[in-house]
């Protein structure tokens, strides 16, 4: 085991009762000096949720300042997700010597969750080593580590008990004199598996002869397991017997839960005596006050007790749901009800749930728990679907949830009550569903049934359904689909309709509609409001504990939206990160493809335009996962940019196959690209036409609009008129200090700028200042020996034209002189080839400066 201390992982792999968790308790005694952190999981931490709350509980007693970190597990329902693990293992980086004991690990069987741990391992610091046990191997890869020496496995042949220990486990156990030849065989028999030494040793004891115990006993490991039980219980007083069996439907045990269950009043000296005769029970925590049984041992007694009266186990069951439900620990009482398949009572306290859920991020084991009622039983209880349903959509499986809620709509059994509240969850889904139309009628279905006043109640399921907050749930969600279907005037009234509604005073829904007002705001290039709203909604989240709830996304990624508007991509990706974790953690696809959009502007914000082209690559998705219309829109609009930039205008515009521009930014790349290419007449014809759809953007729209005109202006050779423009345009953008979108332009445009910024100073300034920080320098001054224009001229046609000959009729030379002037090129720029001057030039960034010497030859 010292070995681990070297090593990121150690997997101890043994069958029950072969001494792993004693193993590795006596093991982190012996080394005081390591910092251990210990969490033995339970069949509940199969919710992500609870699993990581859990780990970072642990943590946080090492290091207290890690608890932060908990928040970010909030609905993170498919695991404990990349982003958290990134940010996890940076965290551990900063620990002392650290060992993180995950013990009997074969609780879990969330794939996702598993994987998710692999994906820990496979990125801890060398400070921390993760120790593993388990009865079974967990279906992770663990290839890469023991190909690179990186595993420690210690299996159940390493943990078999010698002879010698085997013999003096027994004799202290036993207190007997055992001869020699018959420890010899019974060490042999049990082949060193601790559990059945330990089983044997407790018969020995009240076995009046050793040798015939040890005549009859053999077996495999299952059946010595089962054999030696009997013998223990057939050898224990028949009242202790009945005890054994009445307490083994019980999981945590404290003295008032048994003193409730078995209707008596000194469990605390039964415990002790349970002790005293090693009936395996196992205390839980160092005051002593919670104990539960052996494994191996409880199974067994629950089996007998099934096997020999099914109906006490139910009482006994029910009893301690009831003593838990008294105390208000409802998970735990329904845990019980499911287990004694008091399928009525279990579902009556699961819907006494509230919100909490929805606010602490425990939708997986609530779904858990209902779905473990069989259909049948759930067929008849509406509010029961309706729960799973609006739980299931929560959690991320927005198609599963419109499935389960449009069964309630259809429902002839439905009131307009239940109706009212199935389709405002399924406007609820807008997303995580790319037909943004789908969400918006329900939203629609949804109003009109709460305008004409249900004539039935509608039912409190989790306290999230009265009229007041399903107007302002169904009002916002279809904000949000008018946004994703790309018409923004109805988007923003709706959502400022929802921020004047009576629910808006629940803090999530504040929160969610605060953020995605500032979205709409930004995206028309409305800084100022945008950034008040989104001020607003992390002062609302902070106070109510939702700054890690994924209603905050939105406006994380507002806020990194104004930050990338105003030219500031430093500050635009931290809250961008933290934007997209919160939106992974319950799979909001709609804002992963926002983020994903934001992505791609802050690496053309950045200079990095291959990354930018890899992020707007939209080839590899389905139907489910699509981008809705307008995020759709921003992301052909993103590539159509960088394109252009690349020097491939032409590629830009096939992108659109011709069809008219269905948002601004469009519009502007579609007339930027036929500038680009020297057609200024396309470029006047274009403009009447798109002006309508420039408007609907708003100020953003109305920004790229002018920049549109003044660059046609100045191509035209209208000085004067282009200068205009762009003043007028400066003027517009100045109050809330919009950046990037003159950035996205050209160089012909922001010469523009520069020439204003030397009169008027102000946002001019600031556009020129951050030109400089964006464009390289001179590279091509700085190579040893520089390129002449004609080579310049040559280089910028290099990325378009395929073959010499093409080349050479586009620059108006002959294929020889053509040739001449590439070997000139290659040895200026120290490559051998056409493809590596290519990526030459844009290395050093002389392809911006070569495309507008193209432009100007065009």
């Amino acid at each position: 085991m010292d070995a681990a201390l070297s090593l990121p992982l150690t997997l101890v792999v043994a069958q029950a009762g072969a001494g792993k968790t004693v193993l590795l308790n006596q093991w982190a005694t012996d080394h005081g000096g390591v910092r251990f952190v210990w969490v033995d999981v339970e069949a509940g931490d199969d919710d992500p949720v609870r699993f990581a709350r859990r780990l970072l509980a642990e943590l946080a007693v090492v290091r207290p300042d890690i608890s932060g970190l908990a928040r970010m597990t909030s609905l993170n329902a498919g695991g404990i997700g990349g982003p958290l693990l990134q940010a996890l293992a940076m965290e551990l980086a900063s620990f002392p010597e650290l060992v993180i004991v995950l013990d009997d690990l074969h609780h879990l069987s969330n794939r996702t969750l598993l994987a998710d741990l692999g994906v820990l391992v496979s990125a801890i610091p060398p400070n921390v080593h993760i120790v593993i046990s388990t009865r079974v191997d967990p279906p992770i890869a663990w290839s890469g580590l023991r190909l690179r020496n990186k595993l420690l496995e210690i299996r159940q042949a390493d943990l078999a008990l010698t002879e010698p220990e085997s013999a003096e486990l027994l004799a202290r156990m036993t207190g007997r004199d055992i001869p020699a030849e018959v420890m010899q065989v019974l060490v042999a028999r049990t082949e060193g598996w601790a559990a059945g030494v330990q089983l044997a040793g407790i018969t020995l004891r009240v076995h009046p002869d050793a040798s015939d115990f040890v005549a009859e006993f053999g077996g495999t490991d299952r059946l010595i397991a089962e054999y030696l039980t009997e013998e223990v219980l057939a050898a224990l007083p028949q009242r202790d017997r009945a005890l054994l069996l009445r307490m083994s439907p019980l999981e945590d045990m404290t003295a008032g839960l048994v003193d409730h269950v078995l209707e008596r009043s000194d469990a605390l000296q039964l415990f002790e005596r349970l002790e005293r005769e090693s009936m395996f029970l196992v205390s839980l925590d160092a005051h002593r006050e919670r104990f539960r049984f052996h494994q191996l041992f409880r199974d067994l007694l629950r089996y007998r007790l099934r096997y020999e009266d099914p109906e006490q186990e139910v009482e006994v069951l029910v009893r301690a749901a009831e003593f838990h439900r008294a105390r208000g620990q409802l998970p735990t009482a329904i845990e019980y009800l499911l287990r004694a398949g008091a399928w009525d009572r279990a579902l009556d306290a699961t819907m006494a749930l509230g919100s909490e859920i929805f606010e602490r991020g425990e939708m997986r084991t609530v779904i858990r728990w209902i779905t473990t009622v069989p259909e049948s039983v759930r067929t008849d209880r509406l509010d029961v679907s309706l729960e799973l349903g609006i739980l299931v959509g929560m959690q991320g499986e927005a198609a599963h949830a419109v499935d389960i809620l449009s069964r309630v709509t259809n429902d002839l059994r439905a009131t307009d009550g239940e109706r009212a509240i199935a389709h405002a969850w399924i406007s609820a889904t807008t997303q995580w569903n790319p037909h943004p139309d789908e969400t918006l009628r329900a939203a629609e279905r949804a109003i009109d049934l709460l305008q004409s006043g249900p004539a039935s109640p509608i039912p409190d399921v989790m306290r999230l359904t009265t009229p007041e907050l399903l107007r302002t749930l169904t009002i916002g969600s279809g904000g949000r689909s008018h946004f994703l279907a790309g018409d923004l005037r109805e988007a923003e009234a709706w959502l400022t309709r929802a921020l004047d509604s009576e629910g808006i005073a629940y803090p999530p829904y504040r929160v969610g509609v605060l953020g995605s007002l500032a979205l709409i705001r930004i995206w028309c290039g409305r800084a100022v409001e945008a950034e008040l709203l989104v001020a607003e909604a992390f002062e609302t989240a902070a106070t109510s504990g939702l700054l890690a709830h994924p209603v905050i996304a939105d406006a994380y990624l507002a806020r990194a939206m104004v930050a990338l508007e105003r030219g500031s991509p430093d500050i635009a990706a931290a809250p961008l990160r933290d934007g997209t974790i919160r939106a992974e953690a319950n799979h909001r696809t709609q804002l992963l493809w926002l983020a994903r959009c934001q992505q791609a502007m802050l690496a053309v914000a950045n200079g990095c335009l291959d990354e930018a082209l890899e992020l707007t690559d939209l080839s590899e998705h389905d139907a489910v996962s699509a981008p809705a219309p307008a995020i759709l829109d921003r992301l052909i609009a993103a590539r159509m940019t960088v394109l252009r930039r690349l020097g491939r205008p032409e590629e830009s515009l096939r992108l659109r196959g011709g069809a008219a521009p269905t948002s601004a930014t469009i519009a502007f790349e579609t007339v930027a690209a036929s500038l680009a290419l020297g057609r200024t007449d396309s470029a006047h014809r274009m403009m009447p036409a798109m002006r309508a759809v420039f408007e609907v953007e708003g100020l953003r729209g109305d920004l790229q609009r002018l920049s549109a005109m003044a660059w046609t202006a100045e191509l035209d050779g209208d000085h004067r008129t282009a200068l205009d423009l762009i003043d007028a345009s400066i003027d517009r953008a100045e109050p809330d200090g919009l950046i990037e979108v003159f950035m996205a332009t050209d160089s012909v445009v922001l010469d523009l700028i520069a020439e204003l910024a030397a009169e008027r100073g102000g946002l001019a300034a600031a556009v020129i200042a951050r030109r400089r920080q964006v464009e390289p320098q001179d590279a091509n001054a700085d190579l040893p020996e520089p390129l002449t224009e004609r080579e310049l001229e040559i280089l910028a046609y290099l990325p378009n034209h395929s073959t010499s000959a093409e080349l050479a009729r586009f620059c108006f030379v002959s294929v020889n002189t053509l040739k001449t002037h590439m070997a000139h090129i290659y040895r200026k720029l120290a490559v051998t080839d056409r493809s590596a001057a290519i990526a030459r030039a844009r290395e050093l960034g002389l392809l911006d400066r070569v495309n507008r010497t193209a432009r100007s030859h065009a």
